[in-house]
Parts: C-alpha cells; sequence; structure tokens
C-alpha cells in the first residue's frame, strides 16, 4: 500500500525534485475532504503538477438534478478563489501556485470540476489543479509542500462547496440558463428552425477579442413575422426570432450587425453563462462555420457536386491538395462537414470567397470558362438533401431567388425581406441568373489508410506545431470554440484518432459521447484540468487539415 502524501513528503524533505515523483498516485483524507496527486512535474519551471481533490456536498436537489452547471459554477468560484490558497514567494518557478483555467463565457463539461457520486452515495464535488510543488535551489520543500497539499487545497475545496451553498440564488439562476438553452435547442427540430435568437439579446461583444457583452447595443428585436413564442420549463415565456430550415440569406448594408448576428448564432451551440447577453441565441448542435482557408492541406475529400471543370483533376470523389485556394478550401470545408453529419451550413462572405457564393455569368462569358459552381448553383439540392444554409451575403440575385427567408439587418435590427425573394426570381430567370438545377449527393465517409502520431504537438494560440508536421496547422477558423481549454482537448482526442486506421467520423462521435458522460479518461490516460467540451466536428476539423494524414473513400 503507498504511503500517504504526508509520509512521503516527510521522507523526500530536502532530495532533489526527481523525488516528487514519489508522490504520483498517493492520496490522504483530510476531514472529509480526499486529496491525490496524479501528475507530477518533472522540474520547478515545468507546467505545474496536477492534484485532484474530491470535497462532500450538501443535499441540494440542484446537485443531484444538474451538475454540469453546478460543476460549471464551482469552477468559476475556483477560478476567483485558487489564487488566495497559493504560497507566494514559495521557491522557483511555479512552486507555491494554485491555478485552475479560466471558464469562457458557456457553461460546459470540464476536466477541472466535476460532480460526482461518492464511495458512500453522497455527491462529491471534484476539483482538478494546477499546483507548483515547491522548491529551492531545486531541493523538494516538503513542510511548504505539506501546508500547501494538505492544508490549502482541502481548504480551497471546503471554500468552493460553502459558496455553493452561500450563493444558492445565483446558482440557482446559473441552472436555470442551462436548463432553458438546452430545452430550447431540443425543441428547434419539432418546431422547423435551426435557431433562435430571443428578443432583449445583447449580440455585439465589447470589443474583437472581448467575451463582455457591447455596453449600450441595440438590444435584439424580432421581426413579427418571423416570431415564434416559447414555454420554457422554469415557468417563463419568451418570444426571440426563428431561423427557419432551408436557406436564410442575411442581407443589409455594411456595419449594421450582419456578421454580429451570424457569429452569434455560430456560438449558439453552447450554452451561455446568465450576463453574457447570449443566453437566448441557441442554435442546433451540428452547425459548421465555413470560411476560405488559403493553402490548407485536403485529403481525399469528395467535391464532385462542385466540380464543373478542374484542370488536373482526375477524381473528384477523392480529390487532394497541398494548398487549396480560398473556393476549394471552402467547398473542402463543406463536404468535409457534411460528411461527419452537419446538416446546418454558416456561411458569411466577410470570410469567404466570393466565386464560392455566388457566380457572375457575364465575367464567365469574358474568361470562357468555369472550375466550380457555387452556393447559389447548389443551394436548391442542398435543401433537398435536408441540408440548411444561414449565409451572409449582400449581393447575391440567384441565392436571394433560391431562398426560403430573407433576413435584413437595418441599423442592428432584423427585418423579413423574405417577399422580395419572387421578386429576385422573376429576375433571375429573365437574366438568365436562376440555377441551373445541379444535383448534390452528400459525400461517403473516408478512412484512413495508415496511423498517423503528431510528435510532439505543441498549440501556440490557435496554431499546431509538431516536429512531424511538413507545416504548422492554423485553426483559427475554428470560430466556434470559446475557450482555450476546448482547443487544448482537440490534440489529445485527435491522437486517439489518428494512431490507428478505422472510420474517422464515427470514432469521433463516440469519443464526444464520452465527454459527455464525463470520462475524461477515455480522452487522456491522465486528464489534468485543462480540458472541456467539444463537438466532434470541432475534433475532425484539426484532423483533416493535418499534413500527410492520408485517408481513403469508404
Amino acid at each position: 500500500m503507498k504511503d500517504s502524501i504526508g509520509r512521503i513528503l516527510e521522507r523526500i524533505d530536502g532530495r532533489g525534485y526527481k523525488a516528487y515523483k514519489d508522490l504520483v498516485g498517493a492520496s490522504e483524507r483530510i476531514g472529509g475532504v480526499r486529496v491525490r496527486v496524479t501528475r507530477v512535474q518533472g522540474d520547478p519551471f515545468a507546467p505545474p503538477s496536477v492534484v485532484m481533490v474530491d470535497a462532500p456536498l450538501g443535499d441540494n436537489p440542484l446537485y443531484h438534478e444538474y451538475p454540469i452547471p453546478v460543476a460549471d459554477y464551482a469552477l468559476r468560484l475556483a477560478y476567483r478563489l485558487s489564487a488566495r490558497y497559493s504560497i507566494r514567494g514559495a521557491g522557483e518557478g511555479h512552486s507555491g501556485e494554485v491555478r485552475v483555467p479560466r471558464p469562457g463565457p458557456v457553461i460546459l463539461r470540464r476536466s477541472a470540476a466535476g460532480i460526482i457520486t461518492g464511495s458512500r452515495g453522497g455527491v462529491v464535488l471534484r476539483l482538478r489543479l494546477w499546483v507548483g510543488l515547491p522548491s529551492r535551489r531545486r531541493r523538494i520543500l516538503g513542510n511548504v509542500a505539506k501546508e500547501l497539499l494538505l492544508s490549502r487545497l482541502p481548504r480551497l475545496a471546503v471554500e468552493v462547496a460553502r459558496g455553493l451553498e452561500r450563493e444558492e440564488a445565483r446558482l440557482e439562476r446559473h441552472v436555470n440558463a442551462w436548463r432553458e438553452q438546452e430545452f430550447i435547442r431540443e425543441r428547434l427540430p419539432s418546431m422547423g428552425l435551426v435557431s433562435f435568437i430571443g428578443d432583449g439579446s445583447i449580440l455585439p461583444r465589447a470589443c474583437g477579442g472581448c467575451e463582455e457583452p457591447l455596453e449600450g447595443a441595440v438590444p435584439f428585436e424580432s421581426p413579427e413575422s418571423l416570431r415564434v413564442e416559447l414555454e420554457l420549463p422554469t415557468g417563463r415565456s419568451v418570444t426571440g426570432m426563428g431561423v427557419r430550415e432551408g436557406l436564410t440569406l442575411v442581407a443589409g448594408p455594411a456595419f449594421h450587425g450582419k456578421t454580429t448576428l451570424m457569429e452569434a448564432i455560430a456560438c449558439g451551440v453552447w450554452d451561455h453563462v446568465p450576463g453574457d447577453g447570449r443566453e437566448l441565441v441557441v442554435t442546433r448542435r451540428d452547425a459548421f462555420w465555413v470560411q476560405s482557408e488559403n493553402g490548407r492541406w485536403v485529403s481525399c475529400v469528395d467535391v464532385s457536386p462542385w466540380v464543373e471543370s478542374m484542370p488536373g483533376l482526375r477524381d473528384p470523389h477523392c480529390w487532394s491538395t497541398s494548398d487549396a485556394s480560398g473556393a476549394t478550401s471552402a467547398v473542402a470545408s463543406l463536404q468535409e462537414a457534411v460528411e461527419a453529419g452537419s446538416r446546418l451550413i454558416l456561411i458569411d462572405e466577410d470570410w469567404t470567397a466570393t466565386n464560392f457564393i455566388h457566380r457572375d455569368r457575364w465575367t464567365e462569358e469574358v474568361t470562357g470558362k468555369r472550375t466550380l459552381l457555387s452556393v447559389s448553383d447548389l443551394a436548391p439540392a442542398l435543401k433537398k438533401a435536408g441540408i440548411s444554409v444561414v449565409i451572409v451575403a449582400s449581393g447575391s440575385i440567384p441565392l436571394l431567388a433560391s431562398a426560403d427567408t430573407v433576413i435584413v439587418m437595418d441599423e442592428y435590427k432584423p427585418r423579413d425581406a423574405t417577399s422580395y425573394a419572387e421578386k429576385a426570381r422573376r429576375v433571375a430567370v429573365e437574366a438568365g441568373l436562376a440555377p441551373a438545377g445541379a444535383s448534390y449527393t452528400p459525400p461517403s465517409r473516408r478512412r484512413l489508410v495508415e496511423a498517423f502520431t503528431l510528435v510532439k504537438p505543441k498549440l501556440r494560440g490557435r496554431i499546431l506545431e509538431a516536429r512531424n508536421l511538413r507545416d504548422t496547422v492554423d485553426l483559427s477558423g475554428l470560430r466556434q470554440l470559446e475557450e482555450q481549454a476546448q482547443l487544448n482537448t482537440l490534440l489529445p482526442i485527435a491522437q486517439r484518432l489518428t494512431s490507428r486506421p478505422g472510420v474517422l467520423v464515427a470514432e469521433a462521435e463516440r469519443l464526444e459521447e464520452d465527454i459527455r458522460r464525463g470520462e475524461w479518461e477515455s480522452i487522456d490516460r491522465n486528464p489534468g484540468p485543462g480540458l472541456s467540451e467539444v463537438r466532434w466536428l470541432d475534433v475532425l476539423y484539426l484532423v483533416n487539415r493535418l499534413p500527410g494524414l492520408r485517408v481513403t473513400k469508404g
């Protein structure tokens, strides 16, 4: 039987830093709190160690019924409190540090905090924390480490548990925000909607990289013709704009809120915290943002529905390139998303090649050639295939002619302009701009040809580096992720997916279910606090862009 943490620290006090490895797997109970060391850093300047702390909770029904938002709220408490429990000046490097990841503005499952059932049947708060084991001149400070692990960490866990009780009203508001958003998302398909934007929502952010809502922003107000009313499980009734299935065109002058609306819809796949302003912006979970990515890697993607004639293209059902263009990169991304199961595509003209969105027949007369069909050509066929598209495009008669819904953003307020679609259809026919009746067949799933392992991968912001990659991988197009921990989670899942030949998409879906059950060990054998919930679509975004990855049809 392994010694307790306290005994090990007494034994290794004053020894070289490597002796801290003896703590791996060691645990100790202090009162009702259990502390367990799961990972030990190799050096005081290396990333901190990982310690798991379990603290009992009371009998509040919220803990039993809604563990996800309760754990999310607990993490926010731990984030606010952890600095107080660090031991400043405890030594070199990260010595004495106690911290958890900074949570984003969404309610997610995270490895840093969870609500679990204890060995005796009660409800337990589980925190995973980064802890800097203290040393000076790389010699272990046993007494300081004992203070950190056996006094401060248990007190932190107890204070977080008490904070849940002390802030019960705020916790209930947090839980109810999650309940309402989950309820709306579940209702969307039966209502024929892909997204809902509640009246009074604040969509703009305070700045380009900010999470906070813009102070003084114009509250969202739904057009009467698109307004729907919902009775929520919390007992209140809300109204808002329902974005219908099919093709929705968002138009309007520059600087009037088109992209802001689209970004809010895109991030509506997650549940937002109270005060974010987007608590009632809810989108289907399979929504996928498509944009141009010049120079991206593409491996055996079926682009056949989009190709009219492409020089040097032998098989459009298995197209590969190491240097996709603006339009072809967007085509590949859309096809990969549909292959992965997405049936809701989001496109913004500000981020996408013009010739991917619509065609210009007069320019084609000048060039005499055409390589790719556009969204305006395939929109009717995509609808027949059950794929909805929400697209920002202000200058496309063919798209307007195909639209089921037209929303004009005018001074940050939406206006229903669907009546103009019928006029656009007449104009399109008279000008020869009507869609050409192209057909669309969703691509089949692909298989990994051979195992592919990333060697020492590292994320620098949204850029992935690895020793065996011929180039870096730019993940900036993952616009639907809300926090760094989500990006961190992509790496271990991608490593699992690419470690053996098999069907990529099915495996990604299974791993997402593991996350939704809180089984972090299936993602990372020894998980730290830095993992957050992601979708299978987000994982495959990374996998599909790995230079050198070889896949094949079916």
